[in-house]
């Protein structure tokens, strides 16, 4: 109650916000649709409320002090900010109930996407929003409803949602290895496309053994480039199955090496609150179930 008490009025505060950003006390008044001396009573008002001067005044021209420049910027962030919100609640209620997802950029990308009409048809009364990780899906959910997160085997056992086993292949385009030949047996210099700050590297896949120092590298933040780098046949990438398992059942995307890794970890979707909606549940079962046929399939076809 102490700082509403030091608060100016919301009129005042319109003014302030709209003189600042347009540098003009009639442009301010044509936009507020106001009297330019209501606008000149109010800035007086204010300044004499807040006992500090706003403006400069020099003849027809008008120059914010410091203290009106921050007054002026921290209005006009403010009455942005809750502009979006309500903005957000108009899309909201136009578009139904919204479910967010925190996950990798590239399972987004090469994994949720290309199953989105199927999403629709499912969910038409969903709109998905995502929080996008370029490179690890780690952390605390941050309001989301839904993330995408790993965990060790032991965690694994007690959470809900299982999404996916972590495993790791060197996979490339079926054009780029008719070319370039297998990680183990090159036809030519490979092309490494790389993910930087990931623990798991190209050396996983050798034993430890250094890399051919003839061969290329390209190295990106985001893992859904990396994949986009392979699908255009420019390399070799490193494919988890979780982010490329229907590029591999489309043979977008093949098998280039002898190595698969399997971590033991798992993927979940773990939810963000102890009582989640019910539409939030039946999208992660629906997701889930996605995943869990793909995974007969790849099994089936002797990929995993």
């Amino acid at each position: 109650m102490v700082l509403r008490r030091r608060l100016p009025s919301s009129n005042s505060l319109f003014v302030i916000e709209a003189a600042a950003r347009l540098g003009s006390f009639s442009r301010a008044s044509e936009e507020l649709n106001i009297t330019q001396p209501a606008v000149s009573h109010a800035i007086a008002a204010l300044e004499k409320h807040l006992g500090q001067q706003l403006f400069v005044r020099n003849g027809p021209r008008l120059s914010l002090t410091e203290n009106g420049q921050r007054l002026g910027q921290a209005t006009t962030r403010a009455f942005a900010s809750v502009e979006n919100v309500i903005i957000e609640m108009e899309n909201t209620s136009e578009r139904g109930e919204v479910v967010t997802l925190s996950t990798s950029t590239g399972m987004a990308t090469h994994w949720l996407m290309p199953r989105y009409s199927q999403f629709l048809e499912r969910f038409p009364e969903a709109t998905l929003q995502f929080q996008l990780m370029p490179i690890r899906v780690y952390g605390p959910l941050n309001g989301c409803d839904l993330g995408l997160r790993i965990a060790d085997p032991e965690e694994s056992r007690r959470l809900d949602g299982r999404f996916a086993p972590e495993r790791i292949m060197v996979v490339g385009s079926p054009a780029y290895l008719e070319e370039f030949g297998t990680f183990e047996r090159p036809k030519k210099p490979h092309t490494l496309t790389n993910l930087s700050g990931h623990p798991v590297d190209w050396t996983d896949f050798t034993g430890g053994a250094p890399i051919d120092p003839s061969w290329r590298t390209l190295t990106f933040s985001d893992y859904s480039v990396v994949i986009h780098t392979a699908l255009r046949g420019l390399g070799l990438a490193i494919g988890w199955t979780s982010v490329i398992s229907k590029l591999m059942l489309d043979e977008q995307l093949v098998r280039a090496s002898d190595t698969v890794i399997e971590t033991g970890r798992v993927y979940h979707l773990v939810t963000g609150s102890s009582e989640p909606r019910p539409l939030v549940l039946a999208v992660r079962d629906w997701i889930a179930e996605q995943m869990f046929e793909e995974e007969q399939q790849l099994k089936a076809r002797g990929i995993a």
